[in-house]
Order: structure tokens, then sequence, then C-alpha cells
């Protein structure tokens, strides 16, 4: 069962698709799916907070935005708790012991990208990311007894909110701005609808959708939790990347609209007639999915593939045997094709030419099934399928499929 699965529990996924997604809040309770008493303390502890921010951000230099601290919904100024670090350096030093003085005083402590620093955290941003094929990010919250953090608000990705300890008290309201993107960002806008009430409690769910204005008040304990950032792609974005691509492959979509611009709109049948044959253009399948293709595998990861967890498995890659289960490292985009006696096979940043003979075993492991290199096919001796598989593994195609082996 896919973690997305698992966490929306007792939902059907196609069901949330359908129904909930970009269009309703949806509050999952841990009576409703009581794997979440288990699943959310073993992606992240307080103690792993704790160490982050106490052990971790307490020495070196860091970026100024790992954090952010806010209180009664207003950000604190950044010269209460950072300090320059060494002169003409962009970084900055935390001053740990200010943040927790500021928090013991009711501003709540917001670290940012934590998927970057813990890596549980940071493979269930993989593994979402490989589903939703965007970009998704992770930041901590973690709010003293009876305070408020950030302001009311809307952001223009959807979040799935998941609450480690305490719990919290959010105000949701109707989106005044329907399905918002990055651009439309506009705090001024004022929300519009009734306000329903939704008491989050430690291991609970909650999903908002982009553009839902929302405010959490934590109750009369601290409040810990999670949020799962989703980066929307929009038609409009889709749009726009084909329309640049056109632009650069294709003369009409360079000509100018009209020797006067003014008097375009007077010739409606030619304006009528070049939108059409223009439009028609927009409508090419092929081009589309490679436009997407190109979008996910080259989502925050260098040439389209994510680097967690390799240096784990070149290190333990000669332990392969014939009955290790190995499968394709996700999410990975594969070109498999053959030329003459040989077979080109390419993926992210990284293109191998092997022997023909090497073709049928390939495309089973390329499938994204797990197998072992006893159940790969004929035509190449055993010795050979583990050099095979050896190789992919370093090479970063392939990866255990069970984290525990080898030991």
């Amino acid at each position: 069962m896919s973690i997305l699965k698992k966490l929306l529990y007792p939902h059907d996924l196609e069901a949330f698709f359908s129904r909930t997604w970009e269009q309703d809040y949806l509050h999952i309770r841990s009576a409703d799916n009581p794997a979440l008493r288990e699943l959310l303390p073993a992606l992240v502890s307080i103690e792993d907070l704790d160490e982050l921010l106490t052990v971790t951000y307490a020495t070196g230099s860091h970026r100024s935005d790992v954090l952010c601290l806010t209180r009664d919904g207003h950000v604190l100024a950044p010269g209460d708790y950072l300090r320059p670090a060494a002169a003409g350096q962009p970084l900055v030093q935390i001053d740990v012991e200010r943040v927790l003085t500021l928090y013991r005083h009711g501003a709540s402590i917001t670290l940012n990208r934590v998927h970057e620093a813990l890596p549980a955290v940071g493979g269930l941003c993989d593994e979402l990311s490989a589903f939703f094929g965007v970009r998704v990010h992770a930041n901590a919250y973690l709010t003293p007894a009876d305070a408020q953090g950030f302001p009311t608000h809307f952001d223009t990705h959807d979040v799935i909110l998941l609450q480690l300890a305490g719990a919290k008290s959010w105000h949701i309201q109707p989106p005044p701005v329907q399905l918002p993107t990055p651009a439309m960002h506009d705090h001024g806008v004022a929300p519009t609808g009734p306000v329903t009430e939704v008491l989050l409690r430690s291991a609970e769910l909650l999903y908002i959708p982009r553009g839902f204005v929302h405010q959490g008040i934590a109750t009369d304990t601290a409040s810990v939790h999670l949020t799962l950032g989703i980066t929307p792609y929009p038609w409009s974005w889709l749009l726009h990347r084909l329309v640049d691509d056109l632009e650069r492959n294709d003369a009409d979509f360079r000509r100018s609209v009209a020797s006067q611009l003014g008097r375009a709109a007077l010739d409606e049948r030619r304006l009528t007639e070049t939108l059409t044959m223009l439009a028609a253009r927009l409508v090419n399948t092929e081009h589309v999915r490679r436009t997407l293709d190109h979008q996910v595998a080259g989502i925050d990861r260098p040439g389209g593939m994510t680097l967690r967890g390799l240096l784990t498995q070149l290190t333990h890659a000669e332990q392969v045997t014939p009955a290790t289960l190995v499968r394709l490292k996700q999410p990975v985009e594969v070109d498999l094709s053959r030329s003459g006696d040989r077979i080109m096979l390419s993926f992210g940043r990284t293109a191998l030419t092997l022997p023909a003979f090497t073709e049928a075993p390939l495309r089973i492991l390329c499938s994204g099934a797990a197998v072992c290199a006893a159940q790969l096919p004929a035509g190449i001796d055993d010795s050979g399928k583990l050099v095979l598989i050896k190789r992919l593994i370093r090479e970063g195609l392939l990866e255990f499929a069970d984290p525990l082996v080898p030991a």
C-alpha cells in the first residue's frame, strides 16, 4: 500500500481525487485511521526536531530562511534571533537560546524544509513527489499553548497537516480566489463565507486545498505539526511551456499579430482563422507527453535522479545475491532502445551502452516490479545477471526493494 493510501485511509484515492482534491478540506481522525498513531511517530519525533534546532542549527552557519518565528499573527524580525556569519557571507548564525526564549514567551517556531534534514521526512516527500509528479516539501511548526503563529491566510499550494503532538484549532473558510497560483498570493484579499472550526488532535490529518483561508491556534497544550506542501502544476503552466516551445520551433508563432495592432481587432475573420490555426498546433498529444515527462523528471533532482540513499546502495552493491530483490529507483524516466547489437539505456543524465543480449533482463528490471537475479530470463548466465544488477545499482538506476537487505 502506498504511503498516500495509508495516510488517507479509510478514504479511497479515486474518491478523494474526484470529490475532495482542490475542492474541499478533509479531516481524518485517528479513530478512523488508527495507523496514523504508528505512522506519524515513525516519521518524525519531537526529539528529532529538538536535535535539529538545538544541535544542528546551534552550530555553524545556515541559510537565513531555515526557520521563522511568528507571534500573534505577525512575523518577528529575523534580527531578533539571527546574527550575521563572517563578513561577506550570505549565511547566518542562529541564536538558539534566543529562539527558545522567544518560544517560551509565546512565539511559534517554523522549521522550513525539514525534508532536507530528516531522512524519514525526505523519503516521504520523495514518494509523494513520485506520485504527484510535482515538488513536495515539508515544514515543521511548533506553537506554544494558546498561541497563534501565522495570521489568517491562504496558500498557493495544497497542504496536508500531520499533527504530531498536542492539538490545534483550525478556522477554515472558502477560497476568496479559486485555485490561486503563486503569482496570485495576495494577503489583501478578504476572506468570505462561513467559518468552519476543525480541532486537529495528535495523530490526525487535515488536508486543506490551495486558496482556502485558514488560521491555526494551539489549545491549552503546545502543538507540533508537520505540513506537507504539494506544488500545483496547472493547465496554464503547461500551456505556457507548450507555447514557449512552439515559439522556438514554429515561425508562425513568431509572426507579428499585425502591422498595426490597433487595427488587428477590426479584422475578426483573420483573427479567428489565425487563432484557430495556432491553437490546433497546441493539440499535439506527443508534444504534451514529452513536456510533462520533462517536468516530472526534473523535480528538485539533478538530471531527474534522486540522490537520497545512493551512498548506501553503492556501499552494499557487492553484497547482491541471486535472491536479493531489487527495483527501479523511483521516480526516474527510463529510455531503452536497440541499435544493432547494442542496447542504449538512458536515465537522468546517465547513458549506458550494453550488449544486445541484456535487453530481455533489462526490460524486466526497468519495469518497476521487484525482481531478483534468479527470476531474470535466460540469455545471460547467473554471474552475468549479478554483474548487470550490481552495475545498475552503482549507476543509481536500481535500489534494494527491502531497505533492511542487505544487513
